[in-house]
């Protein structure tokens, strides 16, 4: 009985905890609507963003200390996303994304221990933010980045 009611009460604390997490989601169709909405004013959005950016995505814990997000660019707005950018490329290999459950938006190859080579091939290059503890994985080709706090 003693051990039941044991396994109850850390079952509990761990759904609490869990719950604990409050994530808020945004989506905006380009980043002079984010802009206007208050969402990077607010940090929940970066501002290195390029303003030519389109279909975002944002998450972002209630306290401020984590944010996801994803991004489309155009190839006129790589070069602005470059200026941002530390110049080297980093490897992503091992790394741990906590990503709540909740953004279901985010790719699956970026979730948990991350697979360094797994994310190459999908043409995903990685770099951190000059200005701000954020790490950015960039599909060139593709014109799509998606952005983590460190």
């Amino acid at each position: 009985m003693e051990k039941t009611r044991t396994l109850i009460v850390a079952a509990a604390l761990l759904t609490l905890a869990a719950c604990g997490r409050a994530v808020e989601t945004a989506n905006f169709a380009s980043f002079a609507e984010a802009r206007q909405s208050g969402a990077v004013e607010q940090g929940w959005v970066p501002a290195i963003i390029p303003e030519g950016a389109y279909e975002l995505r944002a998450a972002y814990d209630r306290r401020g200390t984590q944010r996801w997000g994803l991004f489309n660019f155009r190839p006129a707005d790589a070069d602005a996303l470059r200026a941002v950018l530390e110049p080297e490329e980093i490897s992503l290999d091992g790394t741990v994304i906590d990503i709540p459950p909740r953004i279901e938006w985010w790719p699956v190859q970026l979730r948990a221990t991350l697979d360094g080579e797994r994310i190459q091939l999908t043409g995903l290059r990685a770099y951190h933010v000059r200005s701000e503890p954020l790490v950015i994985a960039i599909n060139w080709n593709q014109g799509r980045a998606y952005y983590w706090t460190r």
